[in-house]
């Protein structure tokens, strides 16, 4: 078990298993298997996979930041950093895996290592059967709104709150816990905001389902708040999410 759970070590576990395919992958395939993009159409496949990119580049830069400020040596970290950027650069998705891969020298993996063992710990590790059960509840409900009888604007609000879940299980590998914290965040205001929508949509399978997500996904931030670094910020998240839970549930009996 890892001492630490941090930016640095999410970068360095997805980088080791990176590491392993074959030079001959394509880029895009590389990241879409790690990240377990299911997207088949090119564009919308790259643009998912660039948001990716682009939170393993804010990790980075954020691993830099904090090791700037305890004041280590930057020689000691930045090299290697810099060279995590260079294989997370949008501008290779086309092209095949070989020369990023060339990028994860013994350095780099060293002095990820280094930087997760210094920086604090930021949670605990979500078990990988939760994630998938999440997964499978969205399936599920993304199936039931295909043949929803519900009005357009109700099925328009649950699916966006659906994206931002199916969004932020793709985002956990990169950016931890918070992905989820982002999920409760938002459920909270949107549906105090649509509170009348909701009510409309009361003891609906589509609104059921959606409370059982959130519910699991509370559940399973519950389980990392004693351990967050940001414990204030994840307790007020929880409590917002028993908030959006109890709304949910009593509208929807």
């Amino acid at each position: 078990m890892p001492q630490n759970i941090n930016s640095a070590y999410r970068v360095r576990e997805i980088l080791l298993e990176a590491k392993k395919k074959q030079d001959k992958t394509p880029v895009h395939e590389v990241w879409a298997e790690i990240f377990d993009i299911e997207e088949t159409e090119q564009n919308p496949k790259n643009f998912a996979i660039s948001r990716r990119l682009a939170d393993l580049h804010d990790e980075v830069e954020l691993i830099r930041t904090e090791m700037m400020k305890l004041d280590f040596s930057e020689s000691l970290y930045s090299p290697s950093l810099n060279k995590c950027n260079a294989v997370f650069g949008v501008q290779t998705i086309m092209a095949t895996w070989q020369s990023p891969k060339q990028q994860i020298s013994p350095e780099v993996e060293t002095a990820l290592g280094f930087c997760s063992e210094i920086l604090p710990n930021e949670e605990l590790l979500i078990d990988e059967k939760n994630i998938d059960e999440l997964k499978q509840m969205a399936s599920e409900l993304r199936a039931n709104l295909e043949n929803s009888k519900l009005p357009i604007y109700t099925k328009n609000i649950i699916e966006k709150h659906l994206s931002k879940i199916e969004e932020a299980l793709t985002k956990y590998r990169a950016v931890g816990a918070k992905a989820l914290d982002e999920v409760m965040q938002s459920a909270y205001g949107e549906v105090i905001a649509n509170e009348t929508v909701f009510e409309e949509a009361s003891g609906s399978q589509e609104l059921g389902k959606l409370s059982a997500i959130w519910q699991k996904t509370k559940i399973i931030l519950d389980g990392v708040v004693s351990t967050d670094k940001r414990i204030g910020a994840a307790q007020g998240m929880a409590e917002k999410g028993q908030k959006v839970i109890e709304f949910i549930q009593n509208i929807n009996l």
